[in-house]
């Protein structure tokens, strides 16, 4: 029977402390825009799925419009 030699935890010092990255501020219209997109490209890449979901391809039709709409107004803000 082999044996193996587990490395060791390395030891945390008091000088050292964990730091988190800031959180960058969120975006809502951004990330709601880009869920579609990723939900849209699944399901239309996915038939069985659809199925499942009782989604049409008109819905992802009705979906991405309703993405492109999202970024436009997005994009307006920012000007």
């Amino acid at each position: 029977m082999e044996y193996f030699q587990l490395s060791k935890p390395l030891a945390h010092t008091p000088g050292q402390s964990a730091r988190r990255a800031t959180r960058r501020k969120s975006n809502g219209q951004a990330t709601a825009a880009l869920l579609i997109q990723m939900a849209t490209e699944i399901l239309t890449a996915s038939p069985t799925l659809r199925k499942r979901a009782n989604i049409t391809l008109v819905d992802l039709a009705a979906a991405e419009k309703v993405r492109k709409d999202l970024a436009k107004s997005q994009s307006d803000s920012l000007k």
